[in-house]
C-alpha cells in the first residue's frame, strides 16, 4: 500500500502522459518555493515506505513462549520501534543473535554456523569451564546431542574479537547460553551456579519435555 501512496504523493497518474509524469517528478527536486509542499509530501511518502521495506523487527525480532523455552526472569524488552528496529539479544525465546567469531587461526565464521543441525549448543563465557564439563556429563548420561564451547574476547575455544557477542549475550564470563538446534535461545544462566549439571539438565528436560539426568 505504501507504494501506491508514494505514487499519489509524487503526483503520478497512470493515465497521464510520460511527459506529464516527468514534470511531477521534477517538481520534487526543483527547489522552487511553489513546489515545497509537493516536495514535502513526496519525501514523507518515501520515509513512510521504510515501514514496508525495512521491517527488520517484524522479520527477526520475534519471540517464542513455550515449554521449549526456559525464562531467565529478565524483563521483556521495550522495542524502540515495533516494526523497523531489530535489537539483537540472547534472551531466551529469541533467535541467536548474529556475531562474527574467530578461531585460533583467525578464520571468521558467523555465530549461527556453530549450531550443528540436530544438535544443541551450549555457549559459555571465557571462564565457563564448569559449564563445559557439565554439558559433557549431561550429554553422556542422557545421550543428548549437545556441543559446548567457550567464547571470550581474549580467552576461550573461539574468540569474540569484535566484541559483538559480548554486546548481546547478557551473561558474565562465567555464564552460559543454550541454543536449540533451530538456533533459538532456549535457556540462559547469567553467571556461574553451584550445580551446573543439575541446572543444565533441568533446562534440557523442560525444552525436551522429558526427564534428563545429570551425572551421579
Amino acid at each position: 500500500m505504501a507504494h501506491l501512496e508514494m505514487g499519489r504523493a509524487f503526483g503520478l497518474n497512470p493515465t497521464a502522459t510520460a511527459d506529464a509524469n516527468w514534470t511531477q517528478l521534477k517538481r520534487i527536486v526543483s527547489g522552487k518555493p511553489e513546489d515545497s509542499e509537493h516536495r514535502s509530501r513526496a519525501l514523507r511518502a518515501m520515509r513512510r515506505l521504510s515501514m514496508e521495506a525495512n521491517e527488520l523487527n517484524v522479520e527477526y525480532g520475534y519471540r517464542y513462549q513455550s515449554a521449549a523455552v526456559v525464562s531467565d526472569g529478565s524483563p521483556e524488552p521495550e522495542p524502540i520501534d515495533d516494526v523497523r528496529l531489530y535489537e539483537p539479544s540472547a534472551r531466551p525465546g529469541g533467535p541467536l543473535p548474529h556475531a562474527w567469531i574467530d578461531d585460533e587461526s583467525g578464520k571468521r565464521r558467523p555465530l549461527k554456523d556453530l549450531v550443528v543441525p540436530g544438535r544443541f549448543l551450549l555457549i559459555a563465557g571465557e571462564e565457563g569451564e564448569a559449564w563445559i564439563a557439565a554439558a559433557a556429563a549431561v550429554a553422556a548420561v542422557s545421550a543428548i546431542p549437545l556441543d559446548a564451547l567457550r567464547i571470550g574476547h581474549i580467552d576461550g575455544d573461539l574468540f569474540d574479537t569484535r566484541l559483538a557477542w559480548a554486546r548481546y549475550r547478557g551473561i558474565s564470563s562465567k555464564g552460559a547460553v543454550l541454543a536449540r538446534p533451530d538456533r533459538v535461545v532456549a535457556w540462559r544462566s547469567a553467571d556461574a551456579v553451584d550445580d551446573p549439571e543439575a541446572a543444565l539438565a533441568a533446562a534440557l528436560a523442560s525444552v525436551l519435555g522429558r526427564p534428563v539426568g545429570a551425572a551421579a
